[in-house]
């Protein structure tokens, strides 16, 4: 039987292969914008219902990546819960093992990890908070990656569309019969860079809170109704948060484990 910290895992995993095929459809819509400059008539018109329901369709992909998101994180709230304090919480286990797809739940042991997380406290308020400062800087320092990374994009996407109008406005100078779908074509790239600029901005948000989470937790009491106040707001800042793309992660797992364990070393002296 798969654990928790498995299952979340897999369910993130299955999100983040969505955000690729998101990604896609952001391209298409470019794609379409950049022909449009060399073709008229019907095939322009066509373009633009393209571009249009790649948008769509990116929208809709959206819903069911966030909802998959929710439900991964969900699972992990519960993982680090059980984790700190040893609880089966058997009911709200069963609840949350049954909105898993079957997909999901078969690949997910691939993904189990007996040592995700570093602490060997025993005392369970100690555990939590030893892993809530884990999980924060981990966290706060991919924010940090992501926030690069989606500022870059929306530069590279801002030049991008720069480059098509002014190309655009060469070439095809007055053209009154086809302006419309050429605009909308427009109009539509600005929705993959409203999305990036988006992200640039939650990770950026996401990041400073979680580095204070983690002084504060440095500096905290073992009370076991402060810590789980913390750990609340800790679960709002990463709900409102765009998914670490695994790309990301990967670059980053290795510094960070070489962080962490340098820091974990310094506290125990």
């Amino acid at each position: 039987m798969a654990s928790l910290q498995a299952l979340s895992s897999a369910v993130l995993d299955s999100a983040k292969a969505k955000s690729k095929y998101k990604i896609g459809l952001h391209i298409l819509t470019f794609v379409c914008a950049a022909l449009s400059i060399f073709l008229n008539g019907h095939w322009l018109y066509a373009l633009a219902v393209i571009a249009l329901i790649s948008e769509l369709t990116s929208w809709f992909l959206s819903l069911s990546i966030e909802s998959k998101k929710s439900l991964g994180q969900e699972i992990l709230r519960l993982n680090i819960l059980q984790q700190a304090f040893g609880s089966k919480m058997a009911v709200d286990v069963a609840y949350l093992k049954s909105k898993v797809d079957k997909r999901d739940y078969s690949k997910s042991e691939k993904f189990d990890n007996q040592a995700y997380y570093a602490t060997e406290n025993p005392e369970p308020e100690k555990r939590l908070v030893d892993i809530l400062q884990e999980s924060c800087f981990w966290s706060q320092h991919l924010y940090q990656s992501c926030q690069k990374r989606a500022v870059a994009f929306s530069v590279f996407l801002s030049i991008l569309i720069i480059v098509l109008v002014i190309t655009g406005l060469t070439m095809i100078g007055s053209d009154g019969n086809y302006s419309v779908p050429r605009l909308s074509l427009l109009f539509l790239t600005f929705f993959p860079l409203w999305s990036s600029v988006g992200d640039a901005v939650s990770f950026s948000a996401a990041s400073n809170k979680l580095q204070g989470i983690d002084q504060r937790l440095s500096n905290i009491g073992y009370e076991q109704s402060s810590i789980l106040s913390i750990f609340a707001e800790y679960n709002v800042v990463t709900s409102n948060t765009p998914l670490i793309p695994q790309k990301v992660y990967e670059s980053e797992q290795s510094k960070l484990n070489e962080l962490w364990d340098e820091r974990i070393g310094s506290e125990k002296l």
